[in-house]
């Protein structure tokens, strides 16, 4: 899966949706139904109520992930190649839903 996202076609759209998020990479589209967080080496770390959170998840658009990390029941981490981070808890205290995040047809179910 991380295959599938790294070094891929850059950010190309963003949605807001209800309680989720969309990242749209070209043809792949990542769904977020856990609350993300933003960590920025220049502003910190942003949580999806903060101000700028939005504006700064769609920055992003045209950037290319430069990794992907899954540490399991833990966190799934985006990294942009300008070194932002979209970080997605998969926790059970963080769960809307049984899935945290999905990827096409590989999903990360919350722990």
């Amino acid at each position: 899966m991380i295959e599938q996202l790294q070094g891929y076609e850059p950010l190309s759209q963003v949605w807001f949706v209800h309680d989720y998020i969309q990242l749209q990479f070209q043809d792949r589209t990542v769904s977020i139904f856990n609350t993300p967080q933003i960590h920025d080496p220049e502003r910190g770390i942003l949580y999806r109520d903060s101000e700028g959170f939005c504006d700064l998840l769609v920055a992003q658009i045209n950037q290319r992930l430069s990794d992907a990390v899954l540490v399991e029941e833990t966190v799934f981490t985006l990294v942009f190649e300008n070194h932002v981070k979209l970080v997605i808890p998969i926790t059970a205290e963080a769960a809307h839903g049984p899935e945290a995040v999905e990827v096409g047809t590989w999903i990360v179910f919350n722990a």
